[in-house]
């Protein structure tokens, strides 16, 4: 994934947009075990997307943005399908 398609995703997220429950089978399937393998994956805007939020956004609200550079090193492993 570029940058510049990362940065939509963190858009996207930091959005009010219906997104895939993080915590679904779908997430499962498309991102599951990506921080301990080196696969490439094929995911959507909106699954990355959901990664973030389900990543990043506290239970206060709040963003935490130190986690984003962990995810940004593994959206480059992602190809977008769509």
């Amino acid at each position: 994934m570029k940058r510049a398609d990362f940065k939509n995703c963190v858009k996207l997220a930091t959005s009010n947009a219906e997104l895939p429950s993080y915590l679904s089978e779908e997430m499962d399937a498309a991102i599951g075990g990506c921080a301990e393998d080196t696969k490439r994956r094929f995911v959507t805007k909106e699954q990355v997307a959901s990664m973030i939020r389900g990543e990043c956004l506290t239970y206060g609200n709040t963003w935490l943005w130190s986690e984003l550079e962990n995810i940004e090193l593994l959206a480059k492993r992602f190809d977008l399908a769509n």
